[in-house]
């Protein structure tokens, strides 16, 4: 199956657009026929906003959809990455990390639910490694809101089945030398793509480890 066959037409949103990830998330799902809509917090996205701010999130959502008709697709590729000692990490640092990971996601996919519920569509997070299986030291922050936007993805997927939900949990993505340690991240995107055809159905609910080389 080309890329074009189920993505002709589709609209889909990308959040995070102007980071790495997000900006080749973009560029693909374009090219492969999408109608995407991109939204950010600087830059040239069609959409500027605080991810984390409820009012806005919602309205944002509610004029995509009420300009494009529908809302086939999200991919949430907001996220930081930080490493704290325990002892010394502050909780406006742990708040911070909480807010751009996992309370970014939950209004994005909140949003997102209530245009698919009807007539269905796909959401794709980003996860981690660590936020699958041990977390690592100075990473406590970080595992935490990975392993949060995890089980988001599961109940979302288990309420509301018809809305098709997965989570993309690389380990170190790569953006430049396609050897290496880690993912690269044109399969990442690659991987997204795929995931927005019918026969991914079978995956919804769940993480696909995308580790690439160790």
């Amino acid at each position: 199956m080309s890329d074009s066959t189920h993505l002709q037409d589709k609209v889909v949103v990308v959040t995070g657009a102007g980071g790495r990830l997000g900006q080749r998330m973009v560029t693909r799902f374009t090219k492969a026929g999408a109608r995407v809509i991109s939204i950010g917090n600087e830059g040239t996205e069609d959409y500027i906003l605080d991810l984390s701010d409820d009012l806005a999130v919602r309205r944002t959502f509610d004029q995509i959809v009420g300009e494009n008709e529908r809302l086939d697709v999200l991919i949430h590729a907001v996220g930081t990455w930080s490493e704290w000692p325990l002892l010394d990490t502050k909780l406006e640092d742990w708040e911070y990390m909480m807010r751009v990971n996992l309370t970014t996601a939950f209004l994005c996919f909140r949003e997102a639910v209530r245009h698919m519920k009807d007539s269905g569509g796909s959401i794709i997070g980003i996860g981690a490694r660590s936020g699958l299986e041990a977390a690592v030291a100075l990473g406590g922050a970080y595992a935490a809101s990975k392993a949060g936007l995890l089980r988001l993805i599961e109940a979302i997927a288990a309420e509301h089945p018809q809305v098709m939900t997965y989570l993309l949990a690389p380990s170190i993505i790569r953006y430049r030398e396609k050897n290496g340690a880690g993912v690269h991240a044109d399969d990442l995107v690659h991987m997204a793509i795929q995931l927005c055809s019918a026969p991914a159905r079978a995956l919804s609910g769940t993480a696909l480890q995308a580790y690439g080389t160790r």
